[in-house]
């Protein structure tokens, strides 16, 4: 052993170092190290892989995950970036993973460089030194590695790529399991030795020969302390390791380096490897212990389930001894926020330890991830330390870590106090904190290792830690650390104590100083500087109503219990910056102040005198009532006395039958009450007292026609208790409205001299319905004995593992809900259930249960990952796009919460950086990252709601483009419009939503301008932001101009239907849009006497539409009116169609025309008003006469019966106007009514249409019917008057003489449908030319309908014969095709 410690090793530990110098040895120790450098040269045998297996490789290593892409050349394992992630889109259609992204790149193939200095790749030169290999010790907060992993040299995990990326916590992989003792990094877990040699390290071979067995290659190392010392081995080392060589058949080579690591190289079969390093570990190695805390919850999996199956084979493997801690009986039935953690032994050699360790925390890893420790048995007097000064060495712990602290702030005691002075010479005794632990939340083995490192903590004050006493006034000790301990952490900063107050429930002036014993000094007299430094005073409220019935000390004590219950005492303390010490006991009712601010306690101490003076005893009274009531009259009947009676109630806090009456005068809605600070008149006593007696008796009454209350026990077997509570809840459910449930108390207290304390269940209530309960409540322990005498039935199946935690649920919520239903015990164990009970009962929880699995086995899981920025929009307002996806598609999406760290079982997080919605905590994940989106129910509702919300996000994507528009807040109300309609016409228009700021005038400094948000696609949001900025650019540069114009001139400013006012704002360059025309120029209303004309705009436009108001304005007072009488049936002339010919006069003249209404009558109905300068005024006269001078007229009288005939639909009056410029009026008699059968292409129906079955195309298949022309009902004649110019007025007149000829001698009219509606085309010809033929030759009226589609009739009017002759050239026509002919039809129906 000694030459081999002088060879040295290479930074492995194994073989020569090619540096070591060899001038020092002797020829024996430099030929031992030639051939040593020659065996690293000799060539080996090595297995090489299947190239099918490169190609299909095993499942496990192809598992889907990112991979970094690895750099050449570097030794420090994968580095480089991630791929190009996909979009949100197309990410989340990518097949589902279990907890894997949907958007993971796929993993790159890179290739390294040789490596010539590689002894695997080139063993004929040599290898240089190999870099050491760190161990990566089993992180507590992953999975396990499974046993296919491949390790390094020193046995420690080389994780894949997807190992390495899918971990939650990669930091927490590299730790290493603080287990109080060092751990062996040469230790391979379960299963790791029988791999291949060049798998475990670098350069190491293996021999694989057809017909001979593999061999492997394995390497342990020993770290020097792990060694047993020389003088206790039992024989020489090379002894030991020739004696294991021929026990095993394995080839060892044994090596130790400089530090005293010694390193064990195995070759031959995988067993005989295996045995081998076991056997040298268990002969070298020093026995070893350490300690494991794990969940209790988790020991049936430690030990297993079929008598410590798990245990011993863990035993076996690893020739150590296990030793699991029994159970304990738990102290309290209800469920802890925490995991209780149970220490787990193991001794045996370093290889042993390391390989049960490993097994131990892989199945401790596979059932958590996150724990949640309670650290209870600390002293509270060594919190401030541990936490430090404002907490920074927890802030320093957590520092880096997965894991969160909280210590509770400790200040003052409660029911322990802290211990007394010790001796000079002694350290105090500390008890353990009750009730409030360290709470350490996080990764398990960053928890485990925090701590770890506050039991060191704790260990290190029990030595440093001394205690004091000293003695303040009581009203002194709030200044010392503020008001709720706020000052705690300055005062440890400064003097580096902590100080320890008693609670306010005791009277006590004692408070305790704690802290080293060399600054214990420092901290008294820091307490003593804060204490003298406050200013007091002292008010004996008593001496204020000595004449008390009851005594003045009562009632101040009553009147110091309403102040505190009204919150008054904490008012003042707010309103003075001071502290007011109230008394405890039964002595003089004293209240003490202080405050650090002097001038504060004469003014503090006035208002309390004045408070207490205005609350005599008459304004107080009392009533009995037993404190079973208290409770019910708390809840249903005070606010009753409140409002009706104007009096306050206190009820007490302990068990005291008084209830406090106070009046305070009945309430004023909206009003808060506020204490009186004067003397109460004589008239408001005597209201105080009579509301008083009037609350009394109203109080009493309720309980007036209340049972005897009595208290009576039961006694319950302890087995029972949560069943006979949950019996009795359900008992009292549907009490009637007046009646009070019955009370119940589990394991009161009772004297010692009783037995089976525990066992007791205490009724409280009315004597009848007590004593119901108690007989109920024993035939339900009867019942319950009975099914325990059934419940020997057990029935197990199998449950799919995987939904074992869903089974569960959280804290076991799941299946406590089964089994409170069924009234069963369920237990689940690795994919077992196993029910107990009665038969029925476990039957129908197992065809639940059974149930619920299948319906799991269906459920699909997607996890999308969308930014946390879309989650507001695919929610939805109280979430009801998201509740819409889940109720139709039946599934469960689950937004994350936070991106912040929060245990498994803690359901609050931060403030909404993303709303959970249906986030039940069956579908819930601790790991859910802040930017995932996790969908879960059946396979198809699944893919449904993934498929609708891609969607969905594709739209938010595409609608989120967002722009701001900077805007005058002035502009607003403009933007807006009067109801929104400006607003909303904008947002209709562009289609973008737009948020408009609320913001309030009456502020104190309002902003000059607000930005409005524009949301939407990117062309709305351009449209949208374009519009506004025109506007903004518009207000800003606009100026309003008023003027004061007389209302006479209003109406012709604005002329007909805006008509003025539209062309002055046009010319000056303004906008002819109806609303910006309003915006623009704003007139009085008619009712207002106001005379003020607004124009608004730019400045440029507003000065031209000003100027032009002035210049009308002005033209209007120098105007002139003068008539022309006018003959009124000339009237029309002057106005033209539509009263285009006054426009134009006016237009042309720049005056004014008003032509008198038809209505009008006398001199003025012919009297036409021109209005204008007076030069346009003649000049318009003269045109006007001129114009009424040429129009001659000539009046025809027209048969009535013929007037629609002739007028042909007012086709024969737009001729003569069009063509000769004549005009036809009626001398203001109305024409005649049309009758129902005269109009024009009546459409034929019932059985004359073509029928669906005829041919299509052939012309035969016609419908005909001839009827007589449809005549006025009416007799005589109607005028007719021609007005126009002479010579055309002649023309009109033959035209008209012609057109009644012609009337007069058509006498029927013929309906012609044809069944083939295109073929109309033929009867009209090129330009009409077929038409007009037919109408010449037969002398009869064609018209062809121009919605031929709707199977109207061609209309013939003539003298019969000429309507038959022109029904037989059309069917000809459409027979032939359109080319002409005018024989006679062949056929078809007649009607």
């Amino acid at each position: 052993m000694a030459a081999e410690a002088a060879l040295g090793s290479d930074s492995n530990g194994i073989g020569p170092d090619p540096n070591t110098k060899t001038e020092h040895l002797s020829p024996a120790e430099i030929l031992m190290k030639k051939h040593e450098a020659d065996l690293a040269h000799r060539a080996s045998i090595e297995d090489v892989v299947d190239e099918e297996d490169i190609i299909h490789p095993p499942t496990h290593e192809t598992t889907p995950g990112p991979v970094l892409e690895e750099k050449a050349g570097s030794t420090d394992g994968p580095t480089g970036t991630w791929a190009q992630p996909m979009s949100a889109k197309a990410a989340g259609k990518q097949k589902a993973r279990d907890e894997t992204s949907i958007d993971e790149p796929k993993a790159k193939t890179t290739y390294k460089a040789f490596d010539l200095k590689s002894d695997d790749a080139f063993p004929s030169l040599g290898s240089g030194p190999r870099p050491s290999v760190p161990a990566a010790a089993p992180a507590w907060g992953m999975k396990k590695s499974q046993p296919s992993q491949i390790h390094g040299s020193n046995g420690a995990h080389s994780a894949s790529a997807n190992d390495a990326t899918t971990s939650s916590n990669p930091s927490s992989r590299a730790s290493t399991p603080a287990s109080g003792v060092a751990t062996p990094t040469s230790a391979p877990a379960s299963g790791a030795f029988g791999q291949p040699y060049a798998q475990r390290t670098q350069g190491g071979a293996t021999l694989s020969l057809p017909g001979r067995p593999r061999e492997v290659a394995d390497t342990i190392v020993l770290k020097s302390h792990e060694l047993l010392p020389r003088d206790q081995l039992k024989k020489p080392v090379s002894e030991i390791v020739q004696s294991i060589k021929k026990r095993t058949g394995a080839s060892l080579q044994m090596s130790t380096s400089r530090s005293g690591d010694s390193t064990c190289i195995a070759r031959g079969s995988p067993e005989a490897v295996r045995k081998a390093l076991r056997d040298v570990a268990k002969e070298l190695s020093a026995k070893q212990s350490i300690k494991l805390s794990i969940p209790a919850s988790l020991r049936h999996r430690i030990i297993g389930n079929k008598q410590g199956v798990t245990i011993q084979g863990i035993q076996q493997r690893s020739g150590t001894r296990v030793h699991v801690p029994r159970p304990e009986e738990p102290t309290s039935t209800n469920e802890d926020d925490y995991e209780i953690m149970i220490d787990v032994v193991i001794e045996g050699d370093a290889l042993g330890v390391k390989i049960a360790s490993d097994e131990i925390l892989s199945i401790v890893n596979d059932h958590t991830s996150n724990v949640n420790l309670s650290l209870k048995g600390i002293p509270a007097e060594f919190y401030p330390f541990i936490a430090g000064p404002n907490g920074a060495r927890t802030a320093a712990l957590e520092e880096g870590r997965n894991v969160r602290i909280h210590i509770p702030h400790y200040y003052t005691w409660t029911t322990q106090p802290p211990p007394t002075p010790s001796a000079p010479n002694q350290s105090p005794t500390f008890s353990p904190a009750i009730g409030i632990p360290i709470r350490v939340l996080g990764d398990r083995l960053a928890a485990q290792q925090a701590r770890e490192e506050i039991e060191r903590w704790v260990e290190e004050l029990r030595r440093q830690i001394a205690v004091e006493e000293i003695s303040v006034d009581r009203g002194r000790h709030r200044f010392i650390l503020g008001g709720r301990g706020d000052l705690l952490h300055d005062f440890l900063q400064e003097t580096g104590c902590a100080v320890v107050l008693p609670p306010p429930s005791e009277n006590r002036e004692t408070l305790t100083i704690t802290g080293p014993r060399d600054k214990l000094s420092d901290g008294i007299n820091k307490a003593f500087e804060l204490a003298g430094s406050m200013h007091s005073a002292n008010v004996d409220i008593s001496r204020s109503h000595i004449t008390a019935p009851h005594g003045p000390q009562a009632h101040a004590r009553n009147l110091t219990r309403y102040l505190e219950q009204r919150k008054e005492i904490e008012r003042l303390e707010r309103s003075f910056d001071a502290h007011i010490a109230l008394p405890t006991d039964d002595g003089p009712v004293i209240w003490e102040i202080y405050s650090r601010i002097g001038r504060n306690i004469y003014p503090a101490r006035a208002e309390i005198t004045s408070i207490v003076n205005a609350h005599p005893p008459a304004r107080f009274g009392h009533v009995e009532m037993d404190p079973f009531f208290h409770r019910h009259v708390r809840q249903q009947s005070a606010h009753i006395i409140k409002d009706n009676y104007g009096v306050h109630l206190v009820f007490p806090e302990d068990e005291n039958h008084q209830i406090l009456m106070v009046y305070e005068g009945k309430p004023v809605p909206g009003q808060e009450y506020e204490l009186p600070k004067k003397f109460p008149s004589a008239s408001e006593l005597n209201e105080a007292e009579a509301a008083l007696q009037e609350a009394r008796e109203y109080l009493l009454s309720l309980i007036r026609d209340q049972k005897e209350i009595v208290k009576k026990s039961i006694e319950v077997p302890k087995k029972f208790h949560e069943k006979v509570q949950r019996f009795l809840s359900r008992e009292q459910q549907d009490l009637a409205g007046g009646e009070i449930p019955v009370r119940v108390q589990v394991g009161e207290p009772i004297p010692r001299t009783l037995q089976a304390a525990d066992d007791q269940v205490f009724l409280r209530g009315p004597a009848e319905s007590v004593d119901t309960l108690i007989n109920k409540v024993a035939q339900f322990i009867e019942e319950e004995k009975e099914n325990e005498r059934e419940n020997g039935y057990a029935t197990s199946f199998d449950f799919p593992k995987k939904f074992a935690n869903i089974l569960i649920g959280r804290k076991g919520e799941n299946i406590r809900k089964y089994r409170e239903e069924f009234d069963v015990e369920i237990q689940v164990n690795d994919g077992k259930v196993e029910i107990k009970g009665a038969k029925r009962r476990a039957d129908a929880a197992k065809a639940k249960i059974i149930a619920l699995g299948k319906k799991l086995e269906d459920e699909a899981t997607h996890v999308l990952k969308i930014k946390p920025q879309y989650h507001r929009d695919l929610i939805g307002a109280k979430g009801n796009q998201v509740n819409r996806l889940q109720e139709r598609y039946n599934v469960r999406v689950n937004f994350p919460r936070s991106a912040n760290v929060v245990p498994a079982n803690d359901d609050q997080s931060i403030a909404d950086t993303a709303s959970e919605v249906g986030g039940g905590h069956r579908f819930s994940r601790a790991s859910q990252a802040p930017d995932e989106v996790i969908i879960r129910g059946p396979r198809k509702g699944a893919d449904e709601a993934r498929e609708e919300l891609l969607n969905l996000l594709q739209y938010t994507i595409d609608h989120s483009h967002v722009a701001s528009v900077s805007v005058a807040l002035n502009q607003i109300p403009s933007l807006i419009g009067q109801g929104g309609r400006e607003m909303e016409s904008l947002r209709l228009s562009t289609g973008a939503q737009i948020d408009v700021p609320d913001f309030k005038r009456d502020g104190a400094d309002p902003p000059k301008r607000v930005e409005i948000k524009v949301k939407g696609t990117k062309k709305q949001v351009e449209d949208a932001k374009k519009l506004l900025e025109e506007r903004a650019k518009t207000f800003d540069e606009s100026i309003v101009r008023t003027l004061e114009v007389d209302k006479k001139h209003h109406k012709a400013l604005i002329g007909s239907g805006g008509a003025n006012i539209r062309d002055i704002v046009t010319k000056a360059g303004g906008s002819d849009d109806r609303r910006d025309l309003a915006r623009t120029v704003r007139f009085p209303r008619q009712e207002s006497e106001d005379n003020t004309i607004v124009v608004e705009g730019n400045k440029l436009i507003v000065e031209k539409i000003v100027a032009s108001i002035e210049e009308i304005i002005k033209q209007r007072e120098n105007q002139v009116t003068e008539t022309v009488e006018v003959a009124p049936e000339k009237h029309r002339v002057l106005i033209g169609r539509g009263g285009e010919t006054r426009r134009d006069l006016e237009s042309r003249f720049n005056v004014s025309v008003d032509v008198p209404k038809q209505s009008q009558t006398g001199q003025a109905r012919s009297g036409v008003k021109i209005v204008g300068q007076l030069q346009d005024v003649e000049k318009c006269r003269e045109h006007i006469l001129g114009l009424v001078k040429n129009q001659e007229g000539a009046t025809v009288q027209v048969p009535r019966r013929l007037h629609h005939s002739i007028s042909d639909n007012g086709q024969f009056f737009r001729r003569l106007r069009n063509e000769h410029k004549v005009s036809v009026d009626h001398n203001g008699q109305q024409p005649p009514a049309r009758s129902a059968t005269t109009s024009p292409r009546v459409r034929i129906n019932g059985g004359d249409l073509p029928l669906i079955t005829d041919d299509q195309n052939s012309p035969d298949n016609f419908s005909w019917v001839i009827r007589d022309s449809d005549e006025s009902a009416e007799e005589g004649d109607i005028p007719w008057t021609l007005r126009g110019p002479p010579e055309s007025v002649i023309k009109a007149r033959a035209l008209l003489e012609a057109a009644i000829e012609q009337a007069q001698k058509q006498t029927v009219t013929g309906y012609l449908i044809l069944p083939d509606p295109s073929k109309y085309r033929y009867v009209v010809g090129h330009g009409g030319s077929q038409v007009n033929s037919i109408r010449k030759q037969t002398g009869c009226k064609i018209t062809v309908p121009r919605d031929q589609a709707k199977g109207e009739a061609i209309e013939i009017q003539g003298a019969k014969e000429g309507v038959e002759q022109a029904k037989d050239i059309i069917l000809e026509l459409v027979r032939n095709g359109g080319s002409g002919g005018n024989g006679v039809g062949r056929g078809g129906r007649k009607g």
